[in-house]
């Protein structure tokens, strides 16, 4: 008799555990009464002597550490001017004391190499640190009285007074006078250049042969000098447009250069436009 009780207070106890298990897996909820189970943080069953604690919470499992992000320091001795970006390449024009240079991506200038470019910043490494240039650096809110400072995005461009020559034949221009004081406003302003005109690189199987105009501010200076959205500069003094250092050359020498000849590709047509500087 005392044996068939143990036997009988083993398997009751052994069904309690049981139903205790299968109602911690289980909701004790209908599926259309309550779309949430009741929490609670723990349940604890008796049986006989035996205290079983079932803690229903799980351990919340710590969360990742955010990596620090890399900080980059404001490059204060240099200015950027403009920036131009490509599938392929790119490069930021900055001002150095009185000097323009143009420095291509993964090139070094100083010791700083270029390592990305936008729109609006360049960013340079020295020594494992990061360097900023901002194009358009924030304004500070205080500051000396006098004359207010106009921003090189402020500057209007003046309106140029081009001689130009028109082919009939063409409707196009083929010939024009420009003078040099409105080449040397935009070479101190190079954001003028990107208000009125946008280019983007031209390649024939990955290789650089061009730059196609993509946006002209209509009563521009560029669109008086004769250039239309779709045209493809090929050519530059005749030399072929193969690479940004002829352009670079180009932007260096232009206060000494007293004509320039663009070759330009429009509609399948071979177009040359001469331009003289005085």
């Amino acid at each position: 008799m005392k044996q068939n009780s143990k036997i009988f207070f083993i398997s009751a106890s052994f069904a309690i555990l049981v139903s205790a298990t299968i109602n911690f897996l289980l909701p004790n909820y209908g599926i259309d009464k309550n779309p949430e189970a009741p929490y609670h943080d723990f349940h604890i069953y008796k049986i006989g002597k035996l205290i079983v604690d079932v803690n229903r919470s799980k351990p919340k499992k710590p969360k990742p550490k955010p990596k620090p992000k890399e900080k980059v320091y404001n490059l204060k001795k240099w200015k950027l001017i403009a920036t131009y970006l490509s599938t392929e390449d790119g490069f930021a024009v900055i001002k150095d004391g009185k000097k323009i240079e143009t420095i291509f991506l993964n090139h070094l200038y100083k010791g700083y190499e270029l390592v990305d470019v936008n729109i609006t910043k360049a960013v340079f490494k020295k020594s494992g640190k990061l360097y900023s240039l901002e194009l358009y650096p924030k304004k500070k809110k205080k500051g000396k009285k006098g004359k207010k400072k106009i921003n090189d995005d402020e500057v209007v461009a003046p309106k140029m007074k081009i001689k130009k020559e028109i082919d009939p034949n063409l409707n196009a221009i083929t010939s024009a006078t420009v003078k040099r004081k409105d080449i040397q406003f935009f070479t101190k302003h190079i954001n003028q250049i990107w208000k009125n005109i946008r280019l983007r690189d031209y390649r024939v199987n990955r290789r650089l042969r061009g730059f196609k105009v993509t946006y002209v501010k209509k009563g521009s200076a560029f669109e008086d000098l004769g250039l239309r959205v779709g045209d493809i500069i090929t050519a530059i003094n005749g030399e072929e447009i193969k690479s940004y250092s002829q352009v670079q050359r180009l932007y260096k020498n232009i206060d000494k250069i007293k004509a320039l000849n663009l070759t330009i590709s429009r509609n399948g047509e071979e177009i040359d436009i001469n331009y003289e500087i005085n």
